[in-house]
């Protein structure tokens, strides 16, 4: 197997000061995003308010056709947004959610932010698939639950608590029959897993850039199927979104074409320079190559896991396992902390274990390392 860990680690100047297994929760950073910040930087300090016509109001569109081959979407369909709360409002003002369709479907393992934005949907009547075991979501669970009253079906490409990943194709399917659009959160699986967003018909996804992209925060994203895009018209827009936002009209909003109508309020520059940079270094490793070296990692941590008889909270088969493997270990906010204090980087969630995300630029040294700090901490 090609090591991209060998080519590639020198781009990650953390990974010379500790061993770095928490790529789940933020990617280390690469000296791209760093060039990226610095000029954006630099065009701020000599072109002042000049520098918009550097391509920074245009940054939205941009940017998020530079993200977009890699999770197999077409040009024109992403529109980067601050955050996934943000891209989940705006697709939840698009809505016009009256009974008997006003039926939404979670589960208990997405991540928090999902549930707080569509339980403040004053129509929305949420309806909570619960896993039996805390770590996986049946397929079956999730179709049990989506009927004719169901409007919107919200999914996590891959859980965050134990990185299982989800049968999309077949639960969009059902929700397709049913007359639901399907929302997928794709932060935990976007540049560890290969996928196409046309592929799995979702009508709309959102992720961000923290993780596996390597992009750093306040880079969020959020994908509209393309056919869909003039149909819908999202209420929680800003003046980005009107069809001629330097005409400076009062109110109210027409929405611009496209993506466009999807943005709010200014850009969020810097974010955008540094994920820019940082998709780049991505796309060049490719997610393909990047999935193998993952599957290679996250298989030699269940193995440990069986050796030391740590409980794993993950999925073993490799068709259905995400980029990280959640040890059940007691009192894993101690365990996590003490493994911290000699420089492994993982981290915990309660009730689930500890996290640990290797990436791409993770080697056998730095799971060699992680090994002999855990087994000396139990």
């Amino acid at each position: 197997m090609n090591d991209p860990a060998s080519v590639h680690r020198h781009r990650f100047p953390i990974l010379d000061t500790c061993t770095y297994l928490v790529s789940h929760s933020l990617g280390a950073m690469p000296v791209e995003a760093r060039t990226g910040l610095e000029r954006y930087a630099d065009q701020w300090a000599t072109r002042g308010v000049l520098a918009w016509e550097d391509g920074w109001w245009e940054a939205p569109l941009r940017v998020g056709d530079r993200l977009a081959p890699l999770v197999g979407a077409p040009p024109g369909s992403i529109a980067m947004v601050p955050n996934v709360t943000i891209a989940e409002a705006v697709i939840a003002s698009c809505l016009d959610l009256r009974p008997p369709n006003s039926r939404v479907v979670i589960a208990d393992l997405d991540f928090p932010t999902v549930g707080y934005v569509w339980h403040s949907v004053p129509a929305a009547e949420v309806r909570t698939v619960r896993s039996w075991d805390g770590i996986t979501l049946p397929t079956e669970t999730v179709l049990q639950a989506i009927d004719s009253r169901v409007a919107v079906v919200l999914l996590s490409h891959v859980l965050f608590r134990s990185g299982v990943l989800l049968d999309v194709e077949t639960i969009t399917r059902a929700a397709h029959d049913a007359g639901a659009m399907v929302v997928l959160d794709c932060y935990q699986s976007a540049g560890t897993i290969p996928f196409s967003l046309t592929e799995l018909g979702v009508d709309a996804a959102v992720g961000g850039s923290v993780k596996w992209l390597c992009g750093g925060p306040g880079a969020g994203w959020l994908y509209v199927r393309p056919d869909l895009q003039d149909t819908l018209v999202p209420r929680f827009a800003g003046w980005q979104a009107d069809r001629d936002p330097f005409a400076f009209r009062p109110g109210p909003l027409e929405p611009a074409g496209g993506m466009w109508r999807f943005l709010s309020g200014t850009p969020n520059v810097p974010a955008l320079a540094a994920a820019e940079a940082a998709y780049g270094v991505i796309e060049e490793v490719g997610v393909e190559q990047i999935r193998r070296h993952s599957l290679w990692a996250t298989q030699w941590l269940i193995d440990l896991a069986d050796e030391l008889e740590i409980p794993l909270r993950s999925e073993r088969r490799p068709e259905w396992r995400g980029g990280t493997v959640t040890l059940g270990v007691e009192d894993e906010e101690k365990v996590a902390q003490r493994l911290i204090e000699r420089r492994v980087i993982v981290d915990s969630r309660p009730g689930a274990g500890i996290r640990v995300g290797p990436h791409f630029y993770t080697n056998r040294d730095d799971l060699d390392q992680f090994r002999a700090a855990l087994t000396e901490i139990l």
